[in-house]
């Protein structure tokens, strides 16, 4: 059966997106701030595939509203591996895609990591735009030797290294960076218009955002550089939300001295693995996770629809 998300589903698709390898880091209470904290304006919505009282897949949909580009909607489907090849994802992609384009959506945007998911996709006339390597880290294996160095170097540089539980006071600074960072990640649809108050809401306040594992860089006390962390405590795994620096402080190695200090922090509290994404153009970044550990476990492919 597909129907609307509940408040009470979000255990159930909390433990769904776990049954994934690598199981996906999103708690109950990350569901509920998805579905509670995009904008008016993205129209946003949820559905849920229930087999047997359980809840087997989920959809989400929203207008996209932190590009510039007009009327681009998101859809995303999930379904456990032992109930795909059953029709739900076909069901659950069908529902919410009329609802986005009832919604106001010219381009429909959306990726998958599966055969099925790609053949369900490219059967409903999408085109595949790009891929994103997800590479995971286990940080009791990383190797952090270089970090101590790395933030006294800094430091005699006059920058300095902070959770961002810290600089939570310098609210516009902190999106100033995370803006720009965004801006610059090669993505068909750049994020490009990402406005503050819905930023804040959105992302400063996720209940999953770690105000001790993810760091800031400050110079002369304004956040330069960051590494947020998303923690999924329960599961013992966390995920890399955004990393990135100022243009006119990059290639100074203040990213890898942030990601480091997350890493760092990841061990010292027994987080089992961290995962990130990165876009196949974004050699700086794969480099950079490559260089501290990082291996590759999947590719997610990203796919578009006119309407």
């Amino acid at each position: 059966m597909i129907r609307d998300f509940e408040p009470g589903d979000a255990a159930g698709v909390s433990a769904a997106l776990h049954e994934e390898e690598p199981p996906h880091p999103v708690t109950a209470e990350g569901v509920l701030h998805w579905r509670d904290a995009q904008p008016e304006r993205a129209r946003a919505r949820l559905w849920v595939a229930e087999v047997d009282g359980r809840i087997v897949g989920w959809a989400e949909v929203r207008l996209r509203w932190t590009t510039s580009a007009p009327d681009v909607g998101d859809v995303w489907g999930y379904v456990v591996p032992s109930m795909r090849g059953r029709g739900l994802g076909t069901a659950l992609y069908g529902e919410a895609s009329r609802y986005l384009i009832e919604a106001g959506a010219k381009v429909l945007e959306s990726w998958t990591y599966t055969e099925a998911g790609a053949g369900l996709l490219e059967a409903r006339g999408f085109r595949a735009t790009g891929k994103e390597q997800v590479s995971v880290l286990e940080p009791a294996l990383a190797d952090l030797t270089m970090l101590q160095g790395l933030e006294a170097e800094k430091a005699a540089e006059g920058f300095r290294l902070v959770p961002l539980g810290e600089v939570l006071d310098r609210v516009e600074a902190l999106h100033r960076v995370y803006a720009a960072a965004s801006a610059d990640v090669p993505e068909y649809f750049r994020e490009d218009d990402i406005r503050l108050e819905e930023w804040r809401r959105e992302t400063l306040e996720h209940p999953q955002l770690s105000l001790q594992g993810s760091f800031v860089i400050l110079a002369r006390e304004q956040p330069v550089a960051l590494a947020f962390l998303e923690v999924d405590e329960p599961a013992r795994i966390a995920a890399n939300e955004m990393t990135g620096t100022l243009h006119e402080f990059r290639r100074r190695g203040l990213a890898r001295l942030a990601k480091l200090a997350t890493i760092r922090w990841a061990a010292e509290n027994d987080i089992a693995a961290m995962q990130t994404g990165n876009a196949h153009e974004n050699a700086a970044m794969l480099a950079l996770n490559a260089g501290l550990g990082y291996r590759p476990v999947q590719t997610e492919t990203h796919y578009l629809r006119d309407h």
